[in-house]
């Protein structure tokens, strides 16, 4: 009897296992708490860089804990997580804008500076607007803050492509002005 109960028990645990196996992967990031330790104490992954997510930029931003409280604390925290984000994000503009400037033909060092300065400046207003507080963590020992800020890839290259295009085609425009009136003369 007792052979039969743990073949039984043997085949429903294997079962059990191939039936979660078959089941399709949720495309959650992974927050494993564990796997990241600031000062001697275990913190969630994220606040050590580790945080993944295909369809969002993210960045960590951390504050110690001040004497002008909690608040303060967590809107420098969050301050901080943003120009990380800007930051990771003003590289794609550049990569954006000197892709597109080459398949447009205006290659030049200063053009590309001009359309990269100018696309930062508008990344940032947008960074600070659209991004969003998705995690947070204060650690025991120093109760430093730690804020996991997040915004959506598709919504981000969506407005970079739409204003490296409007700048370059404002550019061109300009040069094809100037180009006419040298040749008038």
């Amino acid at each position: 009897m007792k052979k039969t109960l743990l073949a039984i028990t043997s085949a429903l645990v294997v079962l059990n296992f191939t039936a979660c196996s078959s089941k399709e992967e949720n495309m959650e990031p992974k927050k494993i708490i564990g796997e990241c330790t600031i000062q001697g104490e275990e913190a969630p992954s994220w606040v050590c860089g580790t945080y993944d997510d295909p369809t969002r930029y993210t960045a960590v931003g951390s504050a110690p804990y001040s004497k002008l409280g909690h608040n303060f604390s967590r809107n420098e925290a969050i301050l901080n997580g943003r120009a990380n984000l800007v930051n990771q994000i003003q590289l794609q503009v550049k990569t954006k804008a000197e892709s597109y400037m080459r398949s447009t033909g205006l290659q030049e060092n200063e053009m590309v500076e001009k359309v990269v300065t100018q696309l930062s400046k508008q990344t940032t207003d947008m960074t600070i607007s659209d991004s969003k507080q998705i995690s947070y963590w204060q650690s025991k020992n120093d109760n430093a803050i730690y804020i996991l800020i997040a915004m959506n890839k598709d919504s981000v290259n969506n407005k970079i492509d739409a204003q490296v295009r409007e700048i370059v085609d404002n550019e061109i425009q300009i040069r094809n002005s100037e180009d006419a009136l040298n040749n008038m003369q």
